[in-house]
């Protein structure tokens, strides 16, 4: 087994540390679509977004168009920021909190809990064996990723060329089996053209793994590699 580098031991340990945060993926509890006008929020379960703990009633979300603010029982109304314009506004409420999201020109409530049982039980994530020949060198061209494996160039498209740090939706030959069916997450730091590094062994689950209430991207057709790469996060157990 080769021995790991410094910097890849410190990113997995950091990897579980985002994951089980009581604002990471594993305390996400809940995701409700709203509807135009009142949404009203609480534990009792005739609201629209039904919460794991605290008061029946607790407030309501009101919408109109891609607006929307909260309205809670006996306080003042305040405007929600959704995550579209960056960091969304929080609204807490003991243990729980809630936020909105806006997805193709919809908003959604994207609730947490931190005592939410998956992160309580977390048991961390089975990886392949590190291995440096899956630390490649290739070649950004403003567009896309192009790479060499086994004397065949392939090729990368970036969820958004414009950042300095790109995101990689991919598939390979070990979905469905050794790793995540709907493909995984890899991460590169593009400079302004020529050489970049895509270490697989950094290859990640996509949020939706460790929760049903994540909306993640598929890769698209010409992200489907065709050949297994056997580096980066499995599939978590059942």
């Amino acid at each position: 087994m080769p021995s790991l580098p410094d910097d890849y031991s410190q990113w997995r340990s950091q990897r579980r540390i985002d994951l089980t945060a009581p604002d990471g993926w594993l305390s996400i509890v809940g995701l409700v679509w709203l509807e135009p006008g009142a949404n009203t929020v609480g534990c009792a379960t005739g609201n629209a977004a039904v919460l794991p703990s605290g008061p029946e009633r607790l407030g309501e979300v009101f919408v109109a168009g891609c607006s929307a603010e909260w309205r809670p029982a006996g306080a003042s109304t305040q405007a929600l920021q959704s995550d579209a314009g960056g960091a969304p506004s929080v609204i807490r409420c003991g243990s729980i909190e809630f936020f909105v999201i806006e997805r193709d020109g919809r908003l959604a409530l994207r609730i947490r809990d931190r005592e939410a049982a998956a992160r309580k039980r977390f048991a961390g994530i089975d990886c392949f064996v590190y291995d440096p020949a899956w630390r490649i060198e290739a070649v950004w061209d403003g567009e896309c990723v192009r790479f060499d494996h086994a004397g065949q160039s392939h090729l990368l498209h970036p969820q958004d060329c414009r950042t300095p740090r790109l995101h990689c939706v991919f598939g390979d030959a070990t979905n469905g089996r050794e790793t995540y069916g709907g493909g995984r997450f890899l991460y590169a730091d593009a400079p302004q053209k020529g050489p970049l590094v895509l270490d697989f062994n950094r290859a990640i689950n996509p949020p939706c793994v460790f929760t049903p209430y994540a909306t993640c991207p598929l890769p698209a057709p010409e992200n489907r590699l065709p050949f297994p790469i056997m580096a980066g996060e499995k599939y978590p157990p059942a």
